[in-house]
């Protein structure tokens, strides 16, 4: 079934919800037409030229919803359309602005909503072509219509054209300003978002995501939709490498059993730094012995890692424990059980997979 939005894309209906937007504002200048018309202001335009012109702008607008909407956009160097969409309202800006008499002025004031809409994408040099395409364009109205008949231009007409060379630059630079400043704040909000979720040192998810993780996927299998597996693995002798190579060597060991971890997990699976040199994985739609093959597959990987700036005959081992997270139960459970299965791969000798059974229901 077709929709206005795609259900799946959130940068697409964002793109969409502009456009409408957009669509607003036409809606805007084709009710200020039919009053200009309405009150003998647009004795040059007839209702066959108020007709065709918004059959145009239709045609418009449908064209640039199907390329959005068809993901056509993602192919191009701005997805968003936005200076096409502005150069189009631009366009018909200007042939409101023909018909309109001795209402130019008014009518240019709606140049002004076309350039708002720029601050959501446009930069400087962007702004400053819209500003020189506004320009000449009314500058080739006011030309025409005085070549039409030179009663139709009067010297306010001229005014404008100056007015607009001077005002439209200098809202370039404080549009092009706003939306480098929005960029910068965009960019901030997305570091924050990182520190907020990602550990530091590690770059792999903190404990708080992960417990945000966990309660997701807990809520999948409450419902009955897949299950998931946990398994806790920390750093066989861990202390050793920093009381013989010291805290910096340690921390490039825990960075890189880290990242390894993480390249050789599937995308729907998650790896957390749980505490120390303690980390959890989360592995989505698994079940125990899927989830055992794989903690034996990570194992292997970290035994046969090379850690740079440290000997070349150093390796790190780790003890893996692994648990089935149980429907309806306490996410803690699941994890306590998990812990007590790595404390007994431990206690068997370390560098080794242990399982915790379900507890009985």
């Amino acid at each position: 079934m077709f929709r206005i939005f795609p259900d799946d894309d959130h940068n697409q209906t964002l793109r969409l919800k502009r456009f409408f937007m957009a669509l607003g504002s036409y809606l805007m200048w084709f009710t200020i037409c039919v009053l200009f018309y309405s009150q003998g202001l647009m004795t040059r335009a007839g209702i066959k030229t108020l007709f065709a012109s918004s059959l145009g702008i239709l045609f418009c607008n449908v064209l640039i919803y199907a390329l959005i909407r068809s993901g056509y956009n993602k192919k191009l160097k701005d997805p968003s359309l936005t200076l096409l969409q502005m150069v189009i309202a631009t366009f018909w800006v200007m042939v409101i602005a023909y018909y309109a008499d001795s209402m130019r002025s008014l009518v240019l004031l709606t140049y002004l909503v076309v350039f708002i809409f720029g601050l959501f994408r446009l930069n400087v040099w962007q702004f400053l072509f819209l500003s020189a395409f506004a320009v000449v364009n009314y500058s080739l109205v006011i030309l025409l219509l005085y070549k039409i008949n030179p009663e139709l231009v009067s010297k306010v007409d001229i005014l404008n054209i100056v007015i607009l060379a001077m005002v439209l630059p200098w809202f370039s630079l404080v549009g092009g300003y706003i939306t480098r400043l929005r960029a910068q704040i965009s960019h901030a909000l997305s570091t924050i978002e990182k520190l907020a979720i990602i550990d530091d040192l590690t770059q792999v998810f903190n404990r708080r995501q992960m417990y945000k993780i966990l309660e997701h996927q807990k809520a999948l299998v409450d419902r009955g939709i897949h299950p998931f597996s946990i398994c806790i693995f920390d750093l066989d002798h861990f202390k050793r490498v920093n009381d013989t190579f010291g805290h910096t060597a340690g921390d490039i060991v825990l960075k890189t059993v880290a990242q390894e971890t993480q390249a050789n997990l599937r995308n729907i699976d998650h790896i957390a730094r749980y505490g120390g040199e303690e980390f959890i994985l989360i592995l989505t739609n698994s079940d125990k012995n899927q989830a055992a093959i794989c903690a034996e597959r990570i194992r292997k990987k970290i035994k046969d890692l090379v850690f740079e700036k440290m000997p070349s005959d150093f390796r790190i081992t780790i003890s893996v424990g692994v648990t089935e997270y149980q429907s309806n139960e306490v996410i803690e459970e699941a994890i306590n059980r998990a812990d007590t299965a790595l404390y007994r791969a431990k206690a068997n000798g370390r560098d080794r997979v242990e399982y915790e059974p379900l507890t009985p229901a």
